[in-house]
């Protein structure tokens, strides 16, 4: 009977990997597709309207790839998991495997087994393939920069460069239409720069320089000492250069979300320790206000001293207070932390999301996989909101972020448990 029962358990093992493969391929193909959409409508937005080469875009496009597999794969976990569980219960195969002795256990394991596994895939993905891909898109785009210059002007829309703000109509290839230009970058004022046509001519390939030339411009130049007073002239032609090197260094630079995770805790410990320096300048300058006011009060004690010392003890004081209520936040240290709390916090989501949907097998549905389905997208929806509001509150807390960044995980996880509870004592 026990070499019976075991035999039995092989089998609802290997049935159950196999129809959570299944749902898993369908669902991964869903989420894959509305990821895939939404990375090549933002590239079509900077890149397939700007006449690039066609395989530059399909290279882009590949090594996109790793970033939308990392949302991917845990909502397919968990919409695997849903849909397999809700449709062995609405054919009553969870009541003929509870009738034949076999404890759900043995229906939760494979599902667990499977999912722990696609958390570690998930890891290897945000911690090995992102930062390389990363490093590939943005040497692609770095070139295409270069050879279109135009690629960050987009069409009827407000333009930062530098310091200088362009307001463009059409865009076709080197030619800007209608453009409106403010530059910010004089100390005395600003110039504002109109012309009904202007073309972007390269000047220096290895610096990203570029020059507009602007045919019939207008220039308005203001003064920030009197706003009443400006400038008016015209010309037929004016040259103006532009300095691209900043989107440059913008591609170029690596930011935390595409670093691994050694990279990031190297990063933390310099500025853990860049934090601890701020602290001790912190306590030292509150320790000097608490000697000067205490200096102070004797002096005003043993001098009688008179209104003059009072008010200097009152202003020292309110400095002290002020520094008491500082919160001491390192934006860079925070940002590090919850990039490396996030790869693991996405990892683990494909373990800890499958347990929301055990609570399925205590309670008979209709349209189960249908069912299984709907439900995991609410609580996809659910996780992905938790995490982008945790992820918007790391600069408005001291501690470690990464309390916030994992809070979706704990949330869904301990919600599961809870129900999975009550509904065995109902």
């Amino acid at each position: 009977m026990e070499f019976g029962l075991r035999g039995s358990h092989r089998i609802v093992y290997t049935y159950v990997i196999r129809e959570f493969l299944l749902s898993l391929l369908v669902a991964f193909i869903f989420f894959f597709f509305i990821f895939f959409i939404n990375q090549l409508l933002l590239l079509a937005q900077k890149i397939l309207l700007k006449n690039v080469r066609l395989s530059s875009v399909l290279k882009l496009v590949i090594f996109a790839i790793p970033q939308i597999l990392l949302y991917t794969l845990p909502f397919s976990s968990l919409s695997a998991s849903s849909m397999v569980i809700g449709e062995f219960t609405s054919h009553n195969e969870i009541l003929a495997l509870r009738a034949c002795g076999i404890p759900l256990r043995h229906l939760y394991l494979p599902i667990m087994v499977c999912a722990l596994i696609l958390s570690g895939i998930t890891f290897c993905v945000a911690d090995i393939m992102l930062p390389v891909s990363s490093q590939s898109y943005r040497t692609i785009y770095s070139e295409l920069l270069q050879d279109l210059p135009t690629m960050e002007l987009d069409s009827y829309s407000v333009n930062k460069v530098g310091n200088k703000i362009l307001v463009t109509g059409q865009v076709d290839g080197d030619t800007v239409y209608d453009l409106v230009m403010l530059d910010t970058a004089g100390q005395s004022g600003g110039t504002v720069i109109s012309a009904a046509r202007a073309k972007v001519v390269l000047i220096d390939i290895d610096n990203l320089m570029y020059r507009l030339d602007l045919e019939n411009p207008v220039l308005i130049k203001t003064d920030s000492k009197s706003m009443e007073e400006f400038t008016f002239s015209s010309s037929s032609e004016l040259s103006y250069v532009l300095d691209f090197s900043s989107q440059k260094q913008r591609m170029t630079d690596v930011t935390p979300s595409q670093m691994t995770s050694a990279q990031l805790r190297k990063q933390i410990a310099l500025r853990e320790q860049d934090m601890r320096e701020d602290l001790q300048v912190l306590e030292n300058r509150k320790r000097s206000l608490t000697n000067s006011i205490s200096q102070n009060l004797r002096d005003m004690i043993n001098e009688r001293a008179g209104i003059d010392r009072l008010v200097e003890v009152i202003r020292l004081d309110d400095e002290l207070s002020s520094l008491d209520e500082r919160m001491m936040v390192n934006f860079y240290l925070q940002y590090y932390r919850a990039e490396l709390h996030k790869k693991m916090a996405l990892s683990a989501a494909c373990f800890f999301l499958v347990f929301i949907t055990f609570p399925l097998s205590l309670f008979r549905i209709k349209h189960g996989r249908l069912f299984g389905f709907g439900l995991s997208l609410l609580v996809a929806c659910a996780y992905w909101f938790m995490l982008f509001f945790a992820q918007t509150q790391i600069l408005d807390v001291s501690f470690n972020p990464g309390i916030l960044i994992w809070a979706p995980d704990l949330i869904i996880f301990t919600i599961a448990l809870a129900l999975m509870g009550l509904m065995r004592r109902a």
